[in-house]
């Protein structure tokens, strides 16, 4: 797949100092052993790291030309991290692939997106199928999601369409529809500045990345100030795009499952995903 002809691609990595050392080890590995080798991992560490952690990378980078670490004294977001690095990067790369630092990119997935943006040059960003595990590595559940960009943009109206973690970006994309909203469910807002913008999306339907979901996710994400504002955004979504009454019943259905007790959360996070 790698030759003269194949583009260069950019990961793009933010990291924060409550990372687990052993799972950013393996999500940096999963990057670094692609069986597409031609991409440069941009990782971004977001606030102060511990000595584990900052020795860790550290050691990565020492060893990978094509890691390049980013530092901010401060933690500020994953979205304006991700900002900084496009701003940067923008006019240096034509793809741009999305990873998250306690997840796990399958082999050959870097090079089944570019073989795809290669050959449909009217999308402007591809995502994939997932695999939840827990902290062990052990598979939960696949989930999949809608393919064409006509079911994205109508399974909108219910939840994410896409896979954050498995998108890759076409840099038009970002010429089209702008950065990221540095805010809660910046990846919603994302999706919805695109689609005003013009912007044209798929789904391919392999498994492409292992997501953790583990208790202390579930926790993170139960918190009642952090849902409600996330249930504010996607009112906004369902207004601009005009989704319509039924878009509502969802949004406050997800409302009330995120402020559940962990426990129940998690089972029906495993029936309802």
């Amino acid at each position: 797949m790698v030759g003269g002809g194949s583009p260069k691609v950019a990961v793009l990595m933010p990291v924060y100092y409550g990372e687990k050392p052993e799972f950013l080890s393996r999500s940096i590995e999963s990057i670094l052993t692609q069986t597409y080798q031609n991409l440069d991992l941009h990782l971004y560490q977001d606030g102060p790291f511990g000595e584990e952690l900052a020795g860790m990378v550290k050691s990565y980078s020492d060893r990978y030309s094509n890691l390049i670490v980013y530092q901010n004294p401060l933690r500020r977001g994953s979205a304006i991290c991700m900002n900084d690095m496009l701003e940067e990067l923008l006019s240096r790369y034509l793809y741009f692939a999305r990873m998250d630092s306690d997840d796990i990119s399958h082999p050959e997935r870097i090079a089944k997106q570019v073989a795809f943006l290669e050959s449909h040059t009217g999308v402007d960003v591809v995502g994939g199928s997932i695999v939840d595990v827990d902290e062990k590595g052990k598979e939960l559940k696949q989930v999949r999601y809608p393919l064409t960009h006509e079911k994205i943009t109508r399974f909108f109206r219910k939840r994410n369409p896409m896979a954050h973690v498995t998108v890759m970006f076409r840099r038009s994309y970002f010429e089209k529809a702008g950065f990221y909203p540095p805010v809660r469910l910046e990846d919603g807002l994302l999706w919805m500045q695109g689609i005003l913008s013009g912007c044209r999306f798929q789904n391919i339907p392999d498994f492409l990345v292992s997501v953790r979901r583990t208790d202390d996710l579930l926790k993170r994400r139960s918190g009642l100030k952090r849902n409600w504002q996330e249930f504010q955004v996607k009112l906004t979504i369902n207004r601009k795009l005009r989704y319509g009454l039924s878009s509502y019943f969802y949004a406050l259905a997800m409302f009330g499952l995120q402020i559940l007790p962990v426990p129940i959360k998690r089972i029906l996070y495993k029936r309802l995903r």
